[in-house]
Formats: C-alpha cells, structure tokens, sequence
C-alpha cells in the first residue's frame, strides 16, 4: 500500500497540501483529478521521492518513501511523467530498450501492441506525433516492473481508440497492481476506475 498521513507542502507561499490523508492499494485504479495548481503532478513527484514533503510521512509497502534508495524505489512505483522530452534520434525500439532487463517486466511485447506502437518501433521517436511520443513514455513506465503505477495525464493528445487501450491496460494491471492515474478528463473514464480523489 503506499500511503500517505499528514501531509503538508508548499511551494513559497502557495500551500499546496496541508494534513493531507490518502492510500493506494495493490487492486485499485485510482483517478485523481483536479484544477491546474490543484497539486495532482506534485503528489506524483512527492511519492516518487522527487520531492520532499515539508511535514507528514509517505510510504510505500510500510516504507518510508525518505528511507528508500531510488533502487528501491524504482522495484516498487514506476512513474510516467506528463511531459517526456525525447531529444535524441533514438528508434522507438532503442527508447523502450532504455530499462535494463531486470526491471522490466515479462510481457512487453503484448504492451507494446496494446499501445498501438508495433509498427512505429523502427521511427525515430524525435519524428513522431506528440501523441504517438506519449505513448512510447508510457510504455517505458509500464515496462517497469513494480508495485505501484503512477500516470500523469496518459490520455492527453490521444484518439478516443487510444484512450480506450490505455484504460484496458488499467484495467489489466489493477487485478495484481495499485494503479494511480491524474487525468481532466473526469467525466468521460471516472466509470472505469474504483474510486475517483478530486483535488480542490
């Protein structure tokens, strides 16, 4: 479970989180949502141990998150940030090499197809579409094998037929994961997650 007690963090003088209570467990989607400035991307970056919270403890599997070695880390959440910047003219078969074989999981093959990026694998990702680009960064974080999911907007500049594999691949990976999944777009997929956090 990655759990969160007491948490309270600011940027300047912007509070963002203050005594926040929340938990994932392993066998939900979670969807957080919430307006621009709300904290949904800063709550990712606090439990992936990019950021560190001002008060309150985060912890995952009953560790603490400050406690963790960013190996450690990396067994049990696997982050796909809302904007990856592919720079270099790497195929996307090179890009999704990128995670060494012990931290990937064993059907990537079936992800990448789901993903809809079989034929794409011999582009160089620097050519494709924003929304083609998003779908290789989130099949790095897939590809991870780990505990905990933690996607920042994943439907962002995607069709309606990627948005519904991408939910598939939610759903899949509930039965045996905790899934936490920032989005906007609330009303037309919060019917496809267990509970929905929404963020003042």
């Amino acid at each position: 479970m990655i759990e969160i007690k007491a948490l309270s963090f600011a940027r300047g003088a912007h509070q963002i989180y203050r005594q926040f209570n929340e938990k994932l467990e392993v066998g939900e989607a979670v969807l957080l949502t919430g307006p621009n400035g709300s904290g949904k991307s800063t709550l990712i970056g606090l439990i992936g141990g990019l950021l560190k919270p001002d008060s309150g403890i985060i912890s995952i599997n009953e560790k603490a998150v400050s406690q963790l070695s960013a190996g450690e880390q990396a067994s049990l959440r696997s982050i796909a940030p809302q904007r990856r910047s592919f720079t270099l003219a790497f195929t996307v078969a090179e890009v999704l090499e990128f995670l060494p074989k012990k931290r990937r999981i064993k059907e990537n093959d079936h992800l990448i197809a789901q993903l809809g990026l079989t034929d794409l694998l011999t582009k160089k990702v620097t050519e494709l579409s924003i929304g083609q680009q998003e779908r290789v960064s989130l099949a790095l974080a897939l590809s991870q094998a780990a505990d905990y999911y933690l996607l920042d907007e994943p439907f962002s500049a995607q069709d309606s037929q990627s948005t519904g594999r991408i939910l598939e691949i939610v759903s899949e990976l509930k039965k045996e994961k905790g899934v936490l999944v920032i989005s906007h777009n609330q009303d037309a997929i919060a019917n496809s997650f267990d509970r929905v956090i929404s963020l003042a």
